[in-house]
Protein backbone atom coordinates (compact mmCIF):
# COMPACT_ATOMS: atom_id res chain seq x y z
CA UNK A 1 0.00 0.00 0.00
CA UNK A 2 1.38 3.41 -0.98
CA UNK A 3 1.51 6.40 1.29
CA UNK A 4 -1.32 8.01 -0.57
CA UNK A 5 -3.45 4.88 -0.14
CA UNK A 6 -2.70 5.01 3.55
CA UNK A 7 -3.92 8.60 3.58
CA UNK A 8 -7.19 7.41 2.09
CA UNK A 9 -7.47 4.78 4.82
CA UNK A 10 -6.85 7.38 7.52
CA UNK A 11 -9.32 9.75 5.86
CA UNK A 12 -12.01 7.08 5.93
CA UNK A 13 -11.23 6.41 9.57
CA UNK A 14 -11.64 10.09 10.40
CA UNK A 15 -14.98 10.21 8.58
CA UNK A 16 -16.24 7.04 10.27
CA UNK A 17 -15.28 8.19 13.76
CA UNK A 18 -16.74 11.62 13.11
CA UNK A 19 -20.03 10.04 12.10
CA UNK A 20 -19.98 7.89 15.22
CA UNK A 21 -19.42 11.01 17.34
CA UNK A 22 -22.32 12.74 15.57
CA UNK A 23 -24.63 9.81 16.32
CA UNK A 24 -23.49 9.79 19.94
CA UNK A 25 -24.39 13.46 20.15
CA UNK A 26 -27.83 12.68 18.72
CA UNK A 27 -28.33 9.99 21.36
CA UNK A 28 -27.29 12.31 24.18
CA UNK A 29 -29.54 15.09 22.87
CA UNK A 30 -32.54 12.73 22.92
CA UNK A 31 -31.80 10.95 26.18
CA UNK A 32 -35.07 12.26 27.63
CA UNK A 33 -37.13 12.19 24.43
CA UNK A 34 -40.11 9.87 24.82
CA UNK A 35 -40.16 7.23 22.10
CA UNK A 36 -36.60 7.84 20.91
CA UNK A 37 -34.63 4.72 20.02
CA UNK A 38 -30.89 4.66 20.57
CA UNK A 39 -28.90 4.73 17.34
CA UNK A 40 -25.59 3.15 16.43
CA UNK A 41 -23.23 3.41 13.49
CA UNK A 42 -22.51 0.12 11.79
CA UNK A 43 -18.89 0.10 10.64
CA UNK A 44 -17.57 -2.25 7.99
CA UNK A 45 -13.95 -3.14 7.35
CA UNK A 46 -13.01 -2.57 3.70
CA UNK A 47 -10.91 -5.12 1.85
CA UNK A 48 -7.96 -3.94 -0.19
CA UNK A 49 -8.41 -3.48 -3.92
CA UNK A 50 -5.87 -6.21 -4.58
CA UNK A 51 -7.96 -8.69 -2.60
CA UNK A 52 -10.34 -8.86 -5.55
CA UNK A 53 -7.55 -9.37 -8.09
CA UNK A 54 -6.05 -12.56 -9.42
CA UNK A 55 -2.63 -11.78 -7.99
CA UNK A 56 -3.59 -10.58 -4.53
CA UNK A 57 -0.93 -10.74 -1.86
CA UNK A 58 -1.63 -12.23 1.55
CA UNK A 59 0.17 -9.42 3.32
CA UNK A 60 -1.88 -6.71 1.59
CA UNK A 61 -3.62 -4.62 4.27
CA UNK A 62 -7.26 -3.67 4.08
CA UNK A 63 -8.65 -0.46 2.68
CA UNK A 64 -9.83 1.04 5.95
CA UNK A 65 -13.29 1.36 7.39
CA UNK A 66 -16.66 2.53 6.17
CA UNK A 67 -19.56 3.83 8.26
CA UNK A 68 -22.13 1.79 6.38
CA UNK A 69 -25.34 3.01 8.01
CA UNK A 70 -26.94 4.24 11.19
CA UNK A 71 -29.31 1.70 12.72
CA UNK A 72 -31.77 1.78 15.60
CA UNK A 73 -30.84 -0.49 18.49
CA UNK A 74 -33.94 -2.43 19.44
CA UNK A 75 -35.24 -5.90 20.32
CA UNK A 76 -38.22 -6.82 18.14
CA UNK A 77 -39.39 -9.47 20.61
CA UNK A 78 -39.44 -7.03 23.53
CA UNK A 79 -41.13 -4.38 21.38
CA UNK A 80 -43.93 -6.76 20.47
CA UNK A 81 -44.30 -7.97 24.03
CA UNK A 82 -44.52 -4.38 25.26
CA UNK A 83 -47.30 -3.70 22.73
CA UNK A 84 -49.25 -6.75 23.88
CA UNK A 85 -48.83 -5.93 27.57
CA UNK A 86 -49.81 -2.29 26.99
CA UNK A 87 -53.11 -3.49 25.55
CA UNK A 88 -53.73 -5.80 28.50
CA UNK A 89 -52.85 -3.10 31.03
CA UNK A 90 -55.08 -0.50 29.38
CA UNK A 91 -58.01 -2.90 29.17
CA UNK A 92 -57.59 -3.87 32.82
CA UNK A 93 -57.40 -0.20 33.83
CA UNK A 94 -60.60 0.59 31.91
CA UNK A 95 -62.41 -2.30 33.60
CA UNK A 96 -61.20 -1.23 37.05
CA UNK A 97 -62.37 2.32 36.34
CA UNK A 98 -65.82 1.00 35.39
CA UNK A 99 -66.26 -0.82 38.68
CA UNK A 100 -64.83 2.07 40.68
CA UNK A 101 -67.32 4.48 39.14
CA UNK A 102 -70.18 2.06 39.84
CA UNK A 103 -69.18 1.92 43.49
CA UNK A 104 -69.15 5.72 43.59
CA UNK A 105 -72.61 5.87 42.00
CA UNK A 106 -74.12 3.49 44.56
CA UNK A 107 -72.44 5.31 47.43
CA UNK A 108 -72.22 2.32 49.74
CA UNK A 109 -71.85 2.36 52.61
CA UNK A 110 -73.42 5.74 53.27
CA UNK A 111 -76.42 7.52 54.76
CA UNK A 112 -77.81 8.29 51.31
CA UNK A 113 -77.18 4.84 49.84
CA UNK A 114 -79.97 2.47 48.89
CA UNK A 115 -79.08 0.12 51.74
CA UNK A 116 -79.68 2.90 54.26
CA UNK A 117 -82.93 3.85 52.52
CA UNK A 118 -84.14 0.24 52.65
CA UNK A 119 -83.36 0.09 56.36
CA UNK A 120 -85.18 3.36 57.02
CA UNK A 121 -88.22 2.18 55.05
CA UNK A 122 -88.42 -1.06 57.02
CA UNK A 123 -88.07 0.90 60.26
CA UNK A 124 -90.91 3.23 59.22
CA UNK A 125 -93.18 0.25 58.52
CA UNK A 126 -92.22 -1.28 61.84
CA UNK A 127 -93.13 1.94 63.64
CA UNK A 128 -96.44 2.08 61.78
CA UNK A 129 -97.25 -1.46 62.92
CA UNK A 130 -97.21 -0.27 66.53
CA UNK A 131 -98.91 3.08 65.85
CA UNK A 132 -101.31 2.45 62.94
CA UNK A 133 -103.57 5.36 63.84
CA UNK A 134 -100.72 7.86 63.97
CA UNK A 135 -100.80 10.07 60.89
CA UNK A 136 -97.17 11.08 61.36
CA UNK A 137 -96.15 7.41 61.24
CA UNK A 138 -98.05 7.00 57.97
CA UNK A 139 -96.38 10.11 56.57
CA UNK A 140 -93.01 8.69 57.64
CA UNK A 141 -93.71 5.52 55.62
CA UNK A 142 -94.65 7.50 52.51
CA UNK A 143 -91.64 9.76 52.93
CA UNK A 144 -89.19 6.88 53.33
CA UNK A 145 -90.80 4.97 50.45
CA UNK A 146 -90.51 8.03 48.22
CA UNK A 147 -86.86 8.49 49.21
CA UNK A 148 -86.20 4.83 48.39
CA UNK A 149 -87.86 5.13 44.98
CA UNK A 150 -85.84 8.26 44.25
CA UNK A 151 -82.67 6.47 45.36
CA UNK A 152 -83.34 3.62 42.96
CA UNK A 153 -84.10 6.01 40.12
CA UNK A 154 -80.95 8.01 40.87
CA UNK A 155 -78.77 4.89 40.92
CA UNK A 156 -80.34 3.68 37.68
CA UNK A 157 -79.83 7.08 36.07
CA UNK A 158 -76.19 7.01 37.18
CA UNK A 159 -75.68 3.65 35.45
CA UNK A 160 -77.35 5.01 32.31
CA UNK A 161 -75.16 8.13 32.43
CA UNK A 162 -72.04 6.00 32.86
CA UNK A 163 -73.06 3.94 29.83
CA UNK A 164 -73.64 7.07 27.74
CA UNK A 165 -70.34 8.62 28.79
CA UNK A 166 -68.50 5.39 28.06
CA UNK A 167 -70.13 5.29 24.61
CA UNK A 168 -68.98 8.84 23.89
CA UNK A 169 -65.46 8.15 25.13
CA UNK A 170 -65.23 5.00 23.02
CA UNK A 171 -66.44 6.91 19.96
CA UNK A 172 -63.77 9.56 20.49
CA UNK A 173 -61.08 6.90 20.90
CA UNK A 174 -62.16 5.13 17.71
CA UNK A 175 -62.05 8.44 15.82
CA UNK A 176 -58.55 9.05 17.14
CA UNK A 177 -57.57 5.49 16.21
CA UNK A 178 -58.74 6.06 12.63
CA UNK A 179 -56.56 9.16 12.39
CA UNK A 180 -53.62 7.22 13.84
CA UNK A 181 -54.09 4.36 11.38
CA UNK A 182 -54.02 6.84 8.50
CA UNK A 183 -50.86 8.46 9.91
CA UNK A 184 -49.10 5.11 10.13
CA UNK A 185 -49.98 4.30 6.53
CA UNK A 186 -48.64 7.70 5.44
CA UNK A 187 -45.44 7.19 7.43
CA UNK A 188 -45.01 3.79 5.78
CA UNK A 189 -45.04 5.54 2.42
CA UNK A 190 -42.69 8.31 3.56
CA UNK A 191 -40.22 5.87 5.12
CA UNK A 192 -40.21 3.69 2.03
CA UNK A 193 -39.55 6.69 -0.21
CA UNK A 194 -36.82 7.98 2.10
CA UNK A 195 -35.02 4.67 2.29
CA UNK A 196 -35.44 4.15 -1.43
CA UNK A 197 -33.56 7.41 -1.99
CA UNK A 198 -30.78 6.28 0.34
CA UNK A 199 -31.75 8.63 3.16
CA UNK A 200 -32.02 7.59 6.82
CA UNK A 201 -35.49 7.32 8.32
CA UNK A 202 -34.75 6.44 11.94
CA UNK A 203 -36.66 9.37 13.41
CA UNK A 204 -39.65 8.63 11.17
CA UNK A 205 -39.57 5.02 12.31
CA UNK A 206 -39.55 6.19 15.94
CA UNK A 207 -42.59 8.33 15.20
CA UNK A 208 -44.35 5.38 13.61
CA UNK A 209 -43.51 3.10 16.53
CA UNK A 210 -44.97 5.70 18.89
CA UNK A 211 -48.23 5.66 16.95
CA UNK A 212 -48.35 1.86 17.03
CA UNK A 213 -47.77 2.00 20.80
CA UNK A 214 -50.70 4.41 21.08
CA UNK A 215 -52.93 1.97 19.21
CA UNK A 216 -51.70 -0.82 21.48
CA UNK A 217 -53.12 1.06 24.45
CA UNK A 218 -56.31 2.03 22.64
CA UNK A 219 -57.16 -1.16 20.74
CA UNK A 220 -54.64 -3.79 21.82
CA UNK A 221 -52.95 -3.48 18.42
CA UNK A 222 -49.59 -4.96 17.48
CA UNK A 223 -47.19 -3.94 14.75
CA UNK A 224 -45.64 -6.44 12.33
CA UNK A 225 -42.64 -5.15 10.39
CA UNK A 226 -42.13 -6.55 6.92
CA UNK A 227 -38.97 -7.00 4.87
CA UNK A 228 -39.80 -3.83 2.98
CA UNK A 229 -39.51 -1.75 6.14
CA UNK A 230 -43.24 -1.12 6.35
CA UNK A 231 -45.30 -1.95 9.43
CA UNK A 232 -48.66 -3.69 9.33
CA UNK A 233 -51.03 -2.98 12.24
CA UNK A 234 -53.06 -5.95 13.46
CA UNK A 235 -56.06 -5.96 15.82
CA UNK A 236 -57.76 -9.22 16.75
CA UNK A 237 -56.13 -10.94 13.79
CA UNK A 238 -57.37 -8.32 11.33
CA UNK A 239 -54.84 -6.22 9.42
CA UNK A 240 -55.93 -2.59 9.69
CA UNK A 241 -52.82 -1.08 8.11
CA UNK A 242 -51.20 -2.91 5.24
CA UNK A 243 -48.37 -1.04 3.63
CA UNK A 244 -49.69 2.35 2.59
CA UNK A 245 -53.37 1.47 3.01
CA UNK A 246 -55.42 1.91 6.17
CA UNK A 247 -58.87 0.64 7.14
CA UNK A 248 -61.43 2.65 9.07
CA UNK A 249 -63.25 1.57 12.20
CA UNK A 250 -66.69 2.41 13.51
CA UNK A 251 -68.84 1.60 16.51
CA UNK A 252 -72.13 -0.09 15.71
CA UNK A 253 -75.10 -1.04 17.86
CA UNK A 254 -77.06 0.89 20.43
CA UNK A 255 -76.62 4.58 21.12
CA UNK A 256 -79.21 4.84 23.90
CA UNK A 257 -78.71 3.36 27.38
CA UNK A 258 -82.32 2.15 27.28
CA UNK A 259 -81.20 -0.42 24.70
CA UNK A 260 -77.99 -1.51 26.46
CA UNK A 261 -79.39 -4.98 27.13
CA UNK A 262 -80.73 -5.56 23.62
CA UNK A 263 -78.41 -3.69 21.23
CA UNK A 264 -74.78 -4.40 22.15
CA UNK A 265 -72.11 -2.02 20.92
CA UNK A 266 -69.56 -3.53 18.52
CA UNK A 267 -66.35 -2.36 16.89
CA UNK A 268 -66.28 -3.14 13.19
CA UNK A 269 -64.27 -2.35 10.10
CA UNK A 270 -66.26 0.27 8.22
CA UNK A 271 -68.32 0.06 6.19
CA UNK A 272 -69.93 -3.28 7.00
CA UNK A 273 -66.70 -5.14 7.62
CA UNK A 274 -65.57 -7.66 10.18
CA UNK A 275 -66.56 -7.26 13.81
CA UNK A 276 -63.49 -7.01 16.02
CA UNK A 277 -62.85 -8.03 19.60
CA UNK A 278 -60.28 -5.38 20.51
CA UNK A 279 -58.17 -5.13 23.61
CA UNK A 280 -56.88 -1.94 25.15
CA UNK A 281 -59.08 0.80 26.51
CA UNK A 282 -61.79 0.31 23.89
CA UNK A 283 -61.94 -3.39 24.71
CA UNK A 284 -62.55 -2.54 28.36
CA UNK A 285 -65.18 0.01 27.41
CA UNK A 286 -67.04 -2.45 25.18
CA UNK A 287 -67.08 -4.95 28.02
CA UNK A 288 -68.45 -2.25 30.31
CA UNK A 289 -71.21 -1.26 27.88
CA UNK A 290 -72.21 -4.78 26.87
CA UNK A 291 -71.70 -6.79 30.05
CA UNK A 292 -70.92 -4.95 33.28
CA UNK A 293 -73.33 -2.01 33.15
CA UNK A 294 -76.32 -3.97 31.74
CA UNK A 295 -75.77 -6.55 34.48
CA UNK A 296 -75.95 -4.01 37.29
CA UNK A 297 -78.86 -2.21 35.68
CA UNK A 298 -80.70 -5.54 35.59
CA UNK A 299 -79.81 -6.20 39.22
CA UNK A 300 -81.14 -2.77 40.19
CA UNK A 301 -84.35 -3.71 38.39
CA UNK A 302 -84.48 -6.87 40.51
CA UNK A 303 -84.16 -4.76 43.65
CA UNK A 304 -86.94 -2.48 42.41
CA UNK A 305 -89.08 -5.53 41.63
CA UNK A 306 -88.51 -6.82 45.16
CA UNK A 307 -89.46 -3.41 46.54
CA UNK A 308 -92.68 -3.34 44.54
CA UNK A 309 -93.45 -6.78 45.96
CA UNK A 310 -94.99 -4.88 48.86
CA UNK A 311 -97.91 -4.05 46.56
CA UNK A 312 -99.10 -7.66 46.64
CA UNK A 313 -99.07 -7.64 50.44
CA UNK A 314 -100.87 -4.30 50.65
CA UNK A 315 -103.59 -5.59 48.32
CA UNK A 316 -104.57 -8.12 51.01
CA UNK A 317 -105.03 -5.46 53.71
CA UNK A 318 -107.10 -2.42 54.49
CA UNK A 319 -106.43 1.29 54.78
CA UNK A 320 -107.32 3.61 57.64
CA UNK A 321 -110.93 3.88 56.49
CA UNK A 322 -111.30 0.11 56.11
CA UNK A 323 -111.15 0.17 52.30
CA UNK A 324 -109.12 -2.52 50.49
CA UNK A 325 -105.44 -1.71 50.22
CA UNK A 326 -103.96 -0.26 47.05
CA UNK A 327 -100.50 -0.34 45.50
CA UNK A 328 -97.85 1.85 47.08
CA UNK A 329 -95.38 1.73 44.19
CA UNK A 330 -95.80 2.22 40.48
CA UNK A 331 -93.40 1.46 37.65
CA UNK A 332 -91.76 -1.71 36.45
CA UNK A 333 -88.03 -1.04 36.87
CA UNK A 334 -85.49 0.98 38.79
CA UNK A 335 -85.70 3.64 36.08
CA UNK A 336 -89.38 4.44 36.68
CA UNK A 337 -90.32 3.24 40.17
CA UNK A 338 -92.46 5.83 41.99
CA UNK A 339 -94.74 6.16 45.01
CA UNK A 340 -98.35 6.46 43.80
CA UNK A 341 -100.12 6.98 47.14
CA UNK A 342 -100.31 10.61 48.23
CA UNK A 343 -102.87 10.38 51.06
CA UNK A 344 -101.42 8.79 54.23
CA UNK A 345 -104.90 7.48 55.15
CA UNK A 346 -104.91 5.32 51.99
CA UNK A 347 -101.89 3.40 53.19
CA UNK A 348 -102.98 -0.12 54.15
CA UNK A 349 -101.70 -1.15 57.57
CA UNK A 350 -104.50 -3.47 58.76
CA UNK A 351 -104.56 -7.17 57.97
CA UNK A 352 -108.22 -7.70 58.90
CA UNK A 353 -111.44 -6.08 57.66
CA UNK A 354 -113.23 -3.71 60.07
CA UNK A 355 -115.86 -6.24 61.18
CA UNK A 356 -116.94 -4.80 64.52
CA UNK A 357 -113.49 -3.31 65.06
CA UNK A 358 -111.69 -0.18 63.99
CA UNK A 359 -109.50 -1.17 61.06
CA UNK A 360 -107.30 1.83 61.63
CA UNK A 361 -106.13 0.32 64.93
CA UNK A 362 -104.86 -2.86 63.26
CA UNK A 363 -101.15 -2.75 62.39
CA UNK A 364 -100.61 -6.43 61.57
CA UNK A 365 -100.20 -5.82 57.84
CA UNK A 366 -97.64 -3.10 58.43
CA UNK A 367 -95.66 -5.61 60.48
CA UNK A 368 -95.77 -8.10 57.59
CA UNK A 369 -94.38 -5.44 55.26
CA UNK A 370 -91.63 -4.60 57.74
CA UNK A 371 -90.62 -8.27 57.84
CA UNK A 372 -90.23 -8.38 54.04
CA UNK A 373 -86.84 -6.76 54.45
CA UNK A 374 -85.63 -9.83 56.31
CA UNK A 375 -86.86 -12.29 53.69
CA UNK A 376 -84.28 -14.28 51.69
CA UNK A 377 -85.67 -12.91 48.42
CA UNK A 378 -86.55 -9.49 49.82
CA UNK A 379 -85.15 -6.18 48.58
CA UNK A 380 -82.57 -5.92 51.37
CA UNK A 381 -81.05 -9.32 50.63
CA UNK A 382 -81.17 -8.75 46.87
CA UNK A 383 -79.42 -5.41 47.17
CA UNK A 384 -76.81 -6.65 49.66
CA UNK A 385 -75.98 -9.52 47.33
CA UNK A 386 -75.50 -7.09 44.45
CA UNK A 387 -73.29 -4.70 46.45
CA UNK A 388 -71.21 -7.57 47.83
CA UNK A 389 -70.64 -8.92 44.33
CA UNK A 390 -69.76 -5.41 43.12
CA UNK A 391 -67.19 -5.00 45.88
CA UNK A 392 -65.58 -8.34 45.09
CA UNK A 393 -65.52 -7.61 41.35
CA UNK A 394 -64.13 -4.12 41.92
CA UNK A 395 -61.31 -5.36 44.13
CA UNK A 396 -60.52 -8.09 41.64
CA UNK A 397 -60.45 -5.61 38.75
CA UNK A 398 -58.27 -3.19 40.69
CA UNK A 399 -55.86 -5.99 41.56
CA UNK A 400 -55.73 -7.16 37.94
CA UNK A 401 -55.05 -3.60 36.78
CA UNK A 402 -52.23 -3.21 39.29
CA UNK A 403 -50.68 -6.50 38.26
CA UNK A 404 -50.93 -5.70 34.55
CA UNK A 405 -49.41 -2.27 35.14
CA UNK A 406 -46.53 -3.79 37.11
CA UNK A 407 -45.82 -6.33 34.38
CA UNK A 408 -45.95 -3.57 31.77
CA UNK A 409 -43.41 -1.58 33.76
CA UNK A 410 -41.09 -4.58 33.88
CA UNK A 411 -41.44 -5.23 30.15
CA UNK A 412 -40.86 -1.56 29.37
CA UNK A 413 -37.79 -1.56 31.57
CA UNK A 414 -36.41 -4.56 29.69
CA UNK A 415 -37.22 -2.90 26.36
CA UNK A 416 -35.60 0.38 27.37
CA UNK A 417 -32.50 -1.44 28.57
CA UNK A 418 -31.94 -2.25 24.91
CA UNK A 419 -33.39 0.71 23.01
CA UNK A 420 -33.11 3.47 25.61
CA UNK A 421 -30.20 5.88 25.90
CA UNK A 422 -27.72 5.29 28.71
CA UNK A 423 -25.67 8.43 29.27
CA UNK A 424 -22.92 6.41 30.94
CA UNK A 425 -22.64 4.18 27.89
CA UNK A 426 -22.75 7.12 25.50
CA UNK A 427 -19.99 8.93 27.39
CA UNK A 428 -17.86 5.79 27.24
CA UNK A 429 -18.49 5.47 23.52
CA UNK A 430 -17.69 9.13 23.04
CA UNK A 431 -14.28 8.65 24.64
CA UNK A 432 -13.62 5.63 22.41
CA UNK A 433 -14.62 7.48 19.24
CA UNK A 434 -12.67 10.56 20.29
CA UNK A 435 -9.51 8.54 20.86
CA UNK A 436 -10.04 6.67 17.60
CA UNK A 437 -10.45 9.98 15.79
CA UNK A 438 -7.28 11.31 17.43
CA UNK A 439 -5.40 8.15 16.47
CA UNK A 440 -6.55 8.43 12.85
CA UNK A 441 -5.50 12.07 12.84
CA UNK A 442 -2.10 11.01 14.20
CA UNK A 443 -1.77 8.55 11.31
CA UNK A 444 -2.46 11.41 8.89
CA UNK A 445 0.24 13.49 10.60
CA UNK A 446 2.72 10.62 10.46
CA UNK A 447 2.00 10.00 6.77
CA UNK A 448 2.36 13.71 6.08
CA UNK A 449 5.78 13.71 7.73
CA UNK A 450 6.83 10.61 5.79
CA UNK A 451 5.71 12.08 2.48
CA UNK A 452 7.44 15.34 3.33
CA UNK A 453 10.70 13.47 3.83
CA UNK A 454 10.18 11.49 0.65
CA UNK A 455 9.29 14.48 -1.49
CA UNK A 456 11.40 17.26 -0.07
CA UNK A 457 14.39 15.61 1.54
CA UNK A 458 15.46 12.82 -0.81
CA UNK A 459 17.25 13.37 -4.15
CA UNK A 460 17.72 16.49 -6.25
CA UNK A 461 15.58 15.64 -9.26
CA UNK A 462 13.34 18.50 -10.18
CA UNK A 463 15.14 21.07 -8.09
Amino acid sequence: MSGFSSLNVASRALAAQQRAIDVTGQNVANANTVGYTRQRVEMQSLASHSAYGLQSREDSPGNGVSAEKVIRVRDAFLERRAQQQAGLASQAAATAATYSQLETSFGEPGDTGIQSLLTKTSAAWSQLSTRPTDTSSRIAVLSSADALAKGLRTASAAVDAQWSNTRLEATDLVDEANATLAQIAQLNRTIQDSQGNGNPANELQDQRDGLVALLSKTLGATGVEGDNGMVDVVVDGNVLVSGTGASKLALTGGTDPLTMATAPVRLAVAPGGSVLQPGGTVGGQLDAMNTVLPSYQAQLDQVALAVTGVNAVLATGYDKAGAPGTALYGGSSARDITVVITDPAELAAAANPPAGTDASADGALADQVAQLGKAAAGPDATYRQMITALGIASRGAAGAATTASTVLGQVDQARLSVSGVSLDEEMTNLLVFKQSYAAAARVVTALDEMLDVLINKTGLVGR
